[in-house]
């Protein structure tokens, strides 16, 4: 029965007097209506309300028993347990009785306010991609705010490395002048490692920079980002006050003009919570800080590395050079936001500047003139050992050779300008006419073959060189002795030049 009815009942039978069954015929209500309501003399009498039966009905209880044991049930799952056991109805019914039996809490947040140097708040911005040369990079934007004063650090970089995580750090405590007691975290990979409960497993290169810094990490719980809402408030407003409409196209520019919006409008601006300027807080939390200590913690890079053939090192999707000698041998690589090193041992042999560009080989003049040189060296070993494999000949002559210190004879492969190559045959007839007359160097040997060849009426023949297959110009056949072919021609004159 609602109000109106039961204000108008008790006026016609208070005031105008009228009967009960009057009451009934004038309004057109049951008698009982007008005798319930006339019970009822200060507030209308409540609402029955008839419920309608369900086909939910029958397995209200079993719904509430599983819920009562696993809250996270779903619908759909417990659906597919209501049918098994005969239900016939849809999943919408289950989902609104899920409702009932477990109605939404709305969260209520505690406005948490700390002392002086007491607490930081840390976290990463992703804030899209960046060009750097031909490669795209994440763009990432670290936070730091100090909970008292709200003062702000940001920091743009290309990487959320561990190793970029620590030197932001770095960077924020010497931009405050000290470090304050605690950091609330979220549960980055950089700092937990693994989370069952309140087991909480950091991670051990974290904690050495914990240790040597002197302050607490505090993870927030998991799922509760607003127990760090002063720095989720700082990353709004930079989004809304210094990225919005902001065209990102070079890293140290990016670099700059955030230092610049972050001591000219960030913290000397009236902070909405505050109602103070950052920048009039902050002496309270500089006070508190801790020390600085003497000298900052090293957050390079450090990998163990290997040179490649081609003495390089591979790092960040780059290669960069290292001295040929240290080729194929192991290294430890450190590097940080601007410069790669490479040590042997505690010695540093190579040092570039890191470059975020991507698949790029960056060498020293001075490591490419080594691996020419050994390269050189290569050559004339393959020479050497070309012509020793000539025969005893040769091995006489080079001998010869190097006692004159006159240049190498040439190799079979060698033409010395001339149309076609030296012939092995021709080569040891010229070496042994050589020999005999004391003629050490590779012009004596290239005249006494130009002189055999004018004398057998032979013209120098330029090498075949086919373009559309090179590979087959370096085709060699073994030459044989045609030495033998001299008995069939018995009359025939010897060369004199071939003994």
């Amino acid at each position: 029965m609602n109000s109106d009815r039961w204000a108008t009942i008790r006026r016609l039978f208070e005031v105008d007097k009228l009967s009960r069954a009057d009451i009934a015929r004038k309004l057109h209500v049951d008698p009982k209506t007008v005798r319930r309501a006339l019970a009822f003399k200060e507030v209308p009498p409540p609402r029955v309300v008839t419920l309608r039966s369900s086909k939910l009905d029958p397995f209200k209880t079993y719904l509430a028993q599983r819920t009562k044991e696993y809250p996270d049930l779903s619908a759909v799952k417990l659906l597919a347990e209501l049918r098994g056991m005969g239900y016939s109805g849809g999943v919408s019914i289950i989902k609104s009785h899920l409702r009932v039996l477990r109605p939404k809490i709305p969260d209520v947040f505690l406005r948490i306010e700390t002392l002086p140097g007491e607490q930081a708040q840390v976290d990463w911005a992703n804030c899209g991609t960046l060009r750097v040369g031909a490669a795209l990079r994440k763009l990432s934007c670290f936070v730091m705010v100090l909970s008292y004063s709200r003062m702000i650090y940001l920091e743009f970089t290309l990487s959320q490395s561990l190793e970029d995580f620590l030197a932001c750090h770095v960077h924020a405590f010497n931009f405050f002048g000290g470090i304050p007691k605690k950091i609330l975290y979220d549960n980055l990979k950089t700092v937990v490692l693994s989370r069952v409960g309140r087991d909480i497993r950091f991670h051990p290169r974290f904690m050495d920079f914990a240790g040597a810094y002197l302050f607490e990490p505090v993870p927030c719980n998991v799922r509760a980002g607003w127990e760090k809402g002063k720095v989720e408030s700082g990353i709004r407003y930079i989004r809304i006050s210094f990225l919005a409409g902001r065209p990102i196209t070079s890293w140290p520019l990016l670099a700059r003009d955030a230092d610049h919006w972050r001591d000219t409008v960030a913290n000397v601006r009236t902070h909405g919570t505050t109602a103070e300027k950052p920048i009039d807080r902050f002496p309270a939390d500089k006070a508190a800080l801790r020390s600085l200590p003497a000298r900052d913690y090293d957050t390079s890079i450090v990998r163990p590395v290997k040179a490649t053939r081609q003495a390089f090192i591979l790092f960040d999707v780059n290669a960069y050079s290292v001295p040929a000698a240290l080729t194929g041998k192991p290294l430890t690589l450190k590097a940080d936001p601007h410069h790669v090193r490479v040590f042997n041992g505690q010695d540093l042999v190579a040092e570039h500047p890191r470059s975020y560009e991507k698949n790029l080989a960056i060498e020293r003049p001075e490591h490419r003139q080594e691996i020419l040189a050994i390269k050189r060296k290569a050559t004339a070993s393959k020479i050497s050992d070309a012509f020793l494999a000539l025969g005893p000949v040769a091995k006489d002559y080079l001998a010869g050779l190097a006692s004159r210190r006159t240049p190498p004879c040439p190799s079979p492969r060698q033409n010395h300008g001339h149309g076609c190559p030296l012939r092995k045959t021709e080569l040891l007839q010229a070496l042994t006419h050589a020999l005999a007359h004391k003629a050490f160097g590779a012009p004596y040997i290239q005249n006494i073959v130009l002189q055999q060849r004018a004398r057998r009426g032979l013209q120098d023949t330029p090498p075949l060189v086919i373009p559309n297959k090179p590979q087959w110009t370096k085709i060699t056949v073994e030459e044989q002795d045609l030495s033998l072919y001299d008995d069939l021609f018995p009359g025939e004159p010897h060369d004199p030049l071939v003994p």
